[in-house]
Parts: structure tokens; sequence; C-alpha cells
């Protein structure tokens, strides 16, 4: 149980980290290219908890189901898998749809599945390292 707590707030603290990285930092000229497509800072931050409530649960799930489906195998191949597994699960259909709801361009979706796509490898592999064979 405590290596699912401490895998659970280690994947929430990079998940947030990285998605300031890529969205706060990276692609935010990319952002800036397309008016009005985001609310304003004071509007993001009057919301942010909502964000924040919405990474816990996908840190604290992905933790979860990990430890559910974990094999007797090195971590280090158990979290790339599940990474990859879970990035065309999750980021690669949202990526998509988003670039078909929204006007953005193409690069950007591309952007948002590479960069989406790292930081669910990454926190597969932090969560199967801390996990290590407790989930197996």
């Amino acid at each position: 149980m405590k290596k699912l707590v401490l895998a659970i707030v280690a994947a929430y603290i990079v998940l947030m980290l990285t998605n300031y990285l890529v969205h706060g930092v990276w692609l935010m000229s990319d952002y800036a290219a397309i008016p009005a497509s985001h609310r304003s800072p004071e509007g993001i931050m009057h919301r942010f908890w909502a964000m924040a409530v919405g990474q816990f649960f996908f840190a604290a799930f992905f933790t979860y189901i990990y430890t559910r489906g974990a094999e007797k195998k090195p971590w280090i191949v158990q979290g790339i898998r599940y990474g990859i597994l879970i990035a065309f699960l999750t980021v690669i259909p949202t990526a998509l749809t988003e670039y078909v709801v929204y006007i953005v361009p193409y690069q950007l979706a591309i952007k948002w599945m590479v960069a989406g796509g790292m930081q669910i490898v990454i926190l597969g592999l932090i969560v199967a390292g801390i996990c290590g064979d407790a989930a197996a």
C-alpha cells in the first residue's frame, strides 16, 4: 500500500510538472498563434482546481491499473510497455479528436501526441520503478 501511494504521488507530481513544461513552456508559442483558443491566464487559474483534481484521478488510476496488470518481468520493460499501451488508449485518441473538434494546425496535434506519449511512458517507468516486484 505504501508503494502504491508513493507511486501515485510521484506520478501526480511528474504529470503536473511535465504538463507545465509541455503546455506552459514548449507549446505556448503554438497556442499564442491561435487567437482566442484558450482562456486568459486568470481564467485558467480560477479553474485550476478542476485540472488538478482530474490529473490526480489520472495518476491514481494509472498507478492502480499498473499494479493490477504487471507481470513478473523487469520493471523497465513493464514501464515502457504500459506507457505505450496507455498512450494509445488515451493520448492518441484525444489528440486526434481535439484536432477534429478544434481549429488547430495538424502540427500541434502531432506535438500533442509526441509529448503526451513521452509523458505517459515516463510515468510508466516511474510507477514501474516504484512498484517493482510489489506489482507482479
